[in-house]
């Protein structure tokens, strides 16, 4: 190993000790699963799984026009419905989600508040909120479905899929964001709308539940493309800047560019 084959420089960041921290921040946001695929690859004579999505002519279109769905959406009542909604799930089991937001490990506790808020199976939510009132740390084992968002709603005129993200806001941590193959078949459809609700929380305090869009300014520009990280038959996932969640989480808003929005569909669906 004569350290030829270590990236020198990796979405702009110079592989330097001053940035350590920052790229670290990045690779701890990626699960052993998520992994795997590119670990396969790179043993012999293992054929790597999966397949990337095939943009066809009509899914081009759609999804090329998303960012002008997005737009429509956030200006609509149906958006102040679903932001309503959410809300009310997290006030729900509010106290359950302080305690969770503090487990170490930070998929289990995404997916642990993630489930609280959007599961589907009662009772397992159940044994979710048992486990974290009695303070025990035993947290049963589940299996979350690998869908692009976790809660769907569908509206007269839209189909929306939104992804609960937890943001602890005293950590620097960059959340994963989503599976690029995943978001461009969703999109490929032509009344589909891709959601984050975020929810910033701070020691006993939950700081704010914000609705944005993907195609948020700031947040697309904040979007880290995991290509490398990928499988050959895969085009990457991405992850969000931590501190641009913060900014949102306490000053939201849902500026949307359509032509930076456009472009950057595009370079996703060119890798």
């Amino acid at each position: 190993m004569n350290g030829s084959d270590i990236i020198k420089i990796f979405n702009g960041i110079v592989n330097e000790p001053e940035n350590f921290e920052v790229l670290f921040n990045i690779h701890a946001a990626l699960s052993f699963s998520e992994n795997l695929p590119r670990l396969v690859e790179a043993t012999n004579n293992i054929v790597p799984s999966g397949s990337k999505f095939h943009v066809r002519d009509t899914a081009f279109s759609n999804i090329v026009q998303s960012p002008d769905r997005a737009i429509k959406f956030v200006q609509s009542a149906d958006y102040l419905q679903l932001k309503s909604d959410l809300d009310a799930r997290v006030n729900q089991v509010r106290d359950q989600i302080l305690v969770a937001g503090f487990i170490e490990n930070v998929n289990i506790r995404g997916r642990v508040i993630e489930y609280l808020i959007a599961g589907e199976d009662e009772d397992l939510r159940r044994k979710l909120i048992d486990a974290l009132v009695r303070g025990t740390g035993e947290i049963p084992r589940f299996r979350t479905s690998n869908d692009l968002g976790d809660y769907t709603r569908i509206f007269d005129q839209v189909e929306t899929a939104t992804d609960v993200k937890t943001k602890i806001m005293i950590l620097n941590s960059n959340p994963k964001a989503y599976n690029i193959d995943k978001l461009l078949e969703f999109l490929s459809k032509d009344k589909t709308v891709f959601m984050f609700y975020f929810i910033g929380i701070e020691p006993n305090k939950i700081v704010n539940r914000v609705l944005i869009s993907m195609f948020q300014i700031e947040l697309l520009k904040s979007t880290i493309v995991l290509k490398h990280w990928a499988g050959r038959n895969s085009r990457g996932v991405t992850q969000f800047q931590g501190s641009v969640l913060n900014r949102l989480i306490l000053t939201p808003d849902n500026e949307i560019d359509r032509m930076v929005c456009k472009h950057f569909l595009r370079e996703l669906i060119a890798l």
